[in-house]
């Protein structure tokens, strides 16, 4: 009875003190301020435990071809390199200001996930950090070629690589602040003019991805 009541009591302390420090401001929400090491461990245990809650058993439905990898590359490319990187390719200077960091997708403990886990987090994301949820715009192969492209990053050739670096570069240096693209240079007091971007399209009037 006696440790039951000690437990109550340190519990309820836990939570006015943890009140306190959320209600007073105290608690520095700067992305600038790397996370302690408790709310790391935290943050890591409540993922593994959410995300091996609902993901599916299911094995990746498509077999690793030159076509599966060339597509998943794409969408790679196109949306994730600049945040996570790749082997020989740093990540953009919008992944460095990013807090937790974008892991690295060649540690054993993203490449240890089984398919599901993989393909549930690019398809939901995860909340309160830069990975955003692909399905919403994406078909659900499409996402499991990213998850196969993944597996893959071990194994980039040097033309992948090439490619993915200059992704990043492009992503940092395309235009500097305030300065128009060739071409678009407008009359003074004009607002500047839509500039097409190269890469993924869609026909118009379509949603991106989408069945």
């Amino acid at each position: 009875m006696r440790f039951l009541a000690g437990f109550l009591v340190g519990l309820l302390v836990v939570v006015f003190v943890g009140a306190a420090v959320v209600y007073t401001g105290s608690y520095n929400v700067a992305a600038s301020t790397p996370p302690s090491r408790m709310e790391t461990k935290l943050a890591s245990f409540a993922l593994n435990k959410a995300v091996a809650r609902r993901a599916s058993n299911a094995r990746n439905p498509f077999p690793v071809s030159a076509e599966v990898l060339r597509d998943g590359f794409d969408h790679y490319k196109e949306m994730c390199v600049v945040c996570h990187g790749a082997p020989g390719v740093d990540v953009s200077e919008l992944g460095q200001g990013l807090n937790p960091p974008a892991p690295d997708l060649t540690l054993p403990r993203v490449q240890g996930r089984t398919d599901g886990e993989m393909f549930w987090i690019v398809c939901n994301g995860i909340k309160m950090t830069g990975m955003p949820a692909f399905c919403p715009t994406h078909k659900t192969d499409q996402v499991w070629k990213i998850v196969a492209f993944v597996r893959h990053l071990e194994q980039l050739t040097p033309e992948e690589q090439k490619s993915l670096k200059a992704a990043t570069e492009e992503a940092e240096h395309g235009h500097e602040e305030g300065e128009a693209a060739p071409g678009t240079e407008t009359k003074e007091g004009e607002p500047p003019a839509a500039v097409a971007t190269p890469g993924h399209t869609h026909d118009p009037g379509t949603a991106p991805h989408k069945d």
